[in-house]
């Protein structure tokens, strides 16, 4: 789904060509190629009436384009009606594009329905949906894109908007931007006549504050993430709970700049994990959009270069920024890129240590003494049940297994020396008890036995033999 970087390289491209430009015409019949070619799409343009949209908007001049979260709308004013010759404009869709173009403009140059000054159309991306410009190259989102080199419309377009100065000759100027979506989750939605702004209507005024433009205080965000017991990826992909326009990249991003697990509970967050997520999100929003969302201008030490794994084959060895082991979990109900020695991390005392992976030096560093006292007691007491109520066999495995974590692919194992200390903890402890095995686990092979020797007879190999 296009995030917050690239919706506001989109706002950011409609302002530099084609504000105060007017909207000639709507193609709304779906083209490119596709099942639905050739269809008004009822569902994208949540329910309004086709011939509404060519009667609305057409004729209108883009004076405003704002964003909030993930929305982006576009802001269309009444101009002078224009001249009749704007059906000269040979643009369209190809083999309807004349037919189509010549019935939008006597809809626009016959109307004469009471129109209000300002008019909004709101669009929503989806999973797959984008907005794309003929000549203009405009970040994609990076699991997909559109190549509109082999041809215009691109496929799966469902909506085509063509701007101009709808002046006689200077069709060379006209431009042309098209809504795409292949699985038809995007919105193309215009809002009702006498909104004044799109911000305090459904669905926006539903919307959390935008996490770059309206990003609330630090006090505030503490309070919003401590109402909730859920994880703090899940809780920041809620666009109506803490803020709006964070998603799946961008929230790998931001924890992992944060150094916090994604899978965190969030009233298990310190003060410091809060300040951190809470500087992340300016941080990751501010440098992605400034790039343009042109992941070529995004530090070289972001995990977002690094986190497009799709087979299980490549997710199991993954390496992140520097290296580093990286792991592939889902959260919140998304697929989550995770760097386990940076953002998995141990408590000790009063400080917040990071714990190295498993196998890695200076694993298991920074724990308190006072909670490797408490873990030495526990297992203690492990122990003293174990050996009251289990054979020796069973011990070793047991410990280190319900203990440790290993054998059962648990993911929080251990570090190296702390299993080497409780391993000795139990070869000591086997050594001083004395066990028996319960008749239960006994195996009971019957024994063979052999024939009684008689008086006078010497038993040899493989026979009797007489003395």
């Amino acid at each position: 789904m296009p995030e917050l970087p690239e919706v506001a390289a989109l706002v950011a491209a409609l302002e530099n060509e084609a504000k105060s430009k007017r909207l000639l015409r709507v193609l709304t019949k779906e083209a490119g190629g596709g099942p639905r070619d050739g269809l008004y799409d009822d569902l994208v343009f949540s329910g309004t009436e086709e011939q509404e949209m060519h009667r609305v908007l057409e004729g209108r001049a883009l004076t405003g384009v704002g964003r909030k979260g993930k929305h982006l709308w576009m802001e269309l004013s009444l101009l002078p009606s224009p001249p009749s010759t704007s059906a000269a404009f040979g643009v369209g869709n190809g083999r309807r594009g004349g037919d189509e173009g010549a019935r939008n403009t006597s809809t626009l140059t016959t109307s004469s329905a009471p129109q209000e000054d300002k008019r909004f159309v709101l669009f929503h991306m989806g999973m797959t949906g984008s907005l794309l410009f003929q000549h203009v190259a405009i970040p994609q989102y990076r699991s997909f894109s559109l190549d509109v080199s082999k041809g215009w419309p691109p496929k799966f377009c469902k909506a085509q908007f063509i701007f101009g100065n709808c002046e006689e000759g200077k069709d060379d100027e006209a431009i042309q931007l098209a809504f795409c979506d292949q699985r038809r989750w995007g919105r193309v939605q215009l809002l009702p006549a006498g909104v004044k702004d799109p911000r305090m209507e459904a669905p926006l005024k539903e919307l959390a504050p935008d996490a770059w433009k309206e990003r609330p205080s630090l006090q505030v965000f503490r309070d919003k993430l401590k109402e909730t017991d859920i994880a703090i990826k899940a809780a920041l992909l809620d666009q109506g709970r803490v803020l709006s326009g964070l998603g799946n990249w961008v929230c790998d991003e931001v924890l992992f700049q944060a150094k916090v697990d994604p899978a965190r509970r969030c009233k298990a967050l310190t003060e410091g994990d809060v300040r951190r997520v809470w500087e992340s999100v300016d941080y990751v929003c501010a440098t992605a959009c400034a790039a343009n969302a042109r992941s070529e201008g995004f530090p070289t030490g972001w995990l977002f270069h690094y986190r497009w794994a799709k087979t299980k084959k490549d997710m199991a060895g993954a390496k992140g920024p520097e290296g580093r082991r990286m792991v592939f979990e889902t959260v919140g109900g998304r697929t989550t890129a995770i760097v386990p020695s940076v953002q998995r991390v141990r408590r000790g005392g009063d400080e917040e240590k990071e714990m190295g992976e498993p196998g890695e030096d200076g694993a298991g560093v920074g724990r308190g003494k006072r909670k490797q006292k408490e873990e030495e007691d526990e297992f203690e007491q492990i122990m003293t049940k174990k050996k009251i109520s289990k054979g020796k066999r069973c011990v070793k495995e047991e410990v280190m297994e319900e203990e440790v974590g290993i054998g059962r692919g648990d993911e929080k194992a251990e570090s190296p020396s702390i299993i080497s200390e409780r391993a000795i903890k139990v070869i000591k402890m086997e050594k001083d008890v004395k066990m028996n095995i319960p008749a239960s686990e006994k195996t009971t092979t019957p024994r063979r036995s052999s024939p009684r020797v008689k008086a006078g007879e010497v038993k040899t190999k493989g026979k009797r033999a007489k003395k």
